[in-house]
């Protein structure tokens, strides 16, 4: 057969369907008959890179582009799949290509600052985020809300945004209300981190134990099975849990509604993996938002955000599409950690007679205004180091931190790096630290937890949105407000104070090694039992045909 579009309609059927080795045959024969229709050789690529052939989906692509070297969705795509690949560099490259030829592409813009952030390559940023606030009512395709997250950006553009990029969704017809089980609902998570990744880490403490007596537990997995010690131990957590990769959003929608879900958790918002299409397609009854993503969703995705009187407090109700939910204590579910693996001072190469400052935040969230802090806290005490974290020897951001350090008239030679590695291998890295700097807007999150756990102080600076304060929240349930500043001269003064107090830096790491872990933070059964108190209450709720924000109350 040499009809193309018929191969063409063949793969889609057959990809949607999850047959993804014979939809790539039927695509390439589509895209060999038809070479120049840019659809074909689009969707053989996407298929390509579905099996893990980056290099195949990388030619393909080059391949159309030559023919085709002004069309913006083939430069996306092989964008999307350079960074898919590691290779941030070329792909921001090739995202600036799409803005020269569409300079209002918000997806774009989206990634190409966000690439950017992460090799710490901060030339034009002022334009860039000026570009991207502006981008946020007017963007096609719209500003990546998750984006926008770490960048300077008000709780109102946020919301702006997450709208704006809902309205790509589908929009079903209204569904009659479905009827909720009895006495044990039905909850189901969904995720695409039930593998070795921060959610999983935080969470799977919860999942073992909510109250089978009151609940029935359901996973669906829309990420790799890394067979990890942790998936499998993850696996185990639920009643049942549903391999989801590779499905379509409709197919998992209807899995959802056919297992009659009475309230689906999602886990991941709008960050890198998620399936909101799953969510705009309404499967349950009652869906929420919680963990993965600190912001509003938009839209009508979800009913209710979990959330507490710090990060999204009850005054700030209108700029949430959601129902604010306000846990006890901090909203972040917390898993104790495993024993950590410290190694020797001398093999991390921290000279022995530093004080040492860590950051181990991802690099997308240190921005010009931060290092700016941090340099003025390094001048003031010089026999400090900052040690950041990277994600291989060979990163960009390496040279280019220690260039903007330098800039600053720090010597770049205090600027260390350790690199990305096993979890015990990284909570070992806090031994070594003597206080953790944290970023803004975008704070410290499953770091955060981290750094306390480990016994490593934690100074923040308290900030206008939910990703902003985080730290603040984390501090509170542990007891340690006083390491909380509301703005830069006060987290400078704070952090410099305590770089010279050694008596008091040990009495904080005493009291979170202590007190801190037996705190409120790291006591997943009583966290999980507010969650459950919260689900039993949507649950009311609807029954009564409401929804309302409201507060779980701490147990005595």
């Amino acid at each position: 057969m040499t009809h193309a579009p018929a191969w063409h309609n063949l793969s889609l059927a057959l990809a949607a369907g999850g047959g993804v080795l014979e939809a790539l045959d039927a695509a390439t024969r589509a895209a060999g008959i038809a070479r120049d229709v840019v659809a074909y050789a689009g969707h053989k690529a996407q298929l390509e890179l579905a099996i893990g052939n980056v290099d195949a989906a990388q030619a393909t692509l080059a391949g159309a582009l030559a023919r085709h070297p002004g069309n913006v969705a083939l430069r996306f795509e092989l964008a999307s799949m350079l960074e898919r690949k590691g290779d941030l560099a070329g792909a921001a490259d090739a995202y600036e290509q799409v803005l020269r030829i569409e300079p209002a592409h918000g997806s774009a813009l989206s990634q190409f600052v966000f690439l950017r952030m992460r090799l710490a390559d901060w030339r034009a940023l002022p334009a860039l985020r000026d570009r991207l606030r502006k981008g946020v009512p007017s963007g096609a395709p719209p500003v990546s809300p998750f984006v926008l997250l770490s960048q300077p950006s008000t709780r109102v553009e946020q919301r702006r945004c997450a709208e704006a990029w809902t309205l790509a969704l589908p929009r079903p017809a209204p569904a009659p209300p479905g009827l909720l089980s009895g006495a044990r609902l039905r909850l189901a998570y969904l995720s695409a981190d039930f593998h070795t990744h921060a959610t999983a880490y935080l969470a799977t403490g919860m999942f073992e134990r909510h109250d089978r007596g009151s609940f029935e537990v359901v996973a669906y997995s829309t990420g790799p099975d890394d067979r990890s010690a942790l998936r499998a131990r993850v696996v185990r957590a639920f009643d049942r849990f549903v391999d989801a990769q590779g499905w379509t959003p409709q197919r998992i929608a209807d899995a959802i509604r056919a297992d009659g879900i009475d309230i689906l958790v999602d886990l991941k918002g709008h960050t890198e993996g998620a399936t909101p299409t799953v969510l705009a397609l309404r499967p349950a009854p009652i869906q929420v938002h919680y963990l993965g993503y600190p912001g509003t969703l938009g839209g009508t995705l979800a009913d209710y955000l979990i959330a507490d009187d710090t990060v999204a407090p009850p005054d700030d109700q209108a700029e949430y599409a959601e129902a604010l939910v306000q846990l006890p204590h901090s909203y972040q579910v917390n898993e104790r950690r495993p024993d950590p693996v410290t190694v020797s001072r001398a093999s991390l190469a921290l000279p022995d007679d530093a004080l040492v400052l860590c950051c181990f935040n991802a690099t997308y969230k240190i921005n010009p205004e931060v290092l700016d802090a941090w340099s003025r806290i390094l001048r003031a005490v010089p026999h400090a180091v900052l040690w950041l974290l990277a994600r291989s020897d060979s990163d960009p951001a390496i040279e280019n931190l220690r260039r903007e350090a330098a800039a600053r008239d720090v010597d770049p030679q205090r600027v260390l790096f350790a690199t990305m590695r096993p979890n015990p291998d990284y909570l070992g890295l806090y031994a070594h630290a003597d206080l953790f700097l944290d970023t803004w807007p975008y704070n410290a999150h499953t770091t955060g937890s981290d750094a306390l756990w480990s016994g490593c102080p934690l100074v923040t600076r308290r900030g206008a949105t939910f990703a902003g304060r985080v730290a603040t929240s984390l501090l509170g349930a542990v007891g340690l407000t006083e390491l909380v500043a509301d703005d830069e001269e006060g987290y400078v003064a704070l952090a410099t104070a305590l770089c010279g107090d050694e008596a008091r830096r040990r009495r904080l790491r005493e009291h979170l090694l202590g007190p801190g872990r037996a705190s409120a933070l790291f006591e997943t059964a009583s966290t999980t039992a507010a969650l459950e108190a919260a689900y039993v209450n949507m649950a009311e709720q609807y029954r009564n045909r409401r929804r309302r924000p409201f507060r779980v109350e701490p147990r005595d």
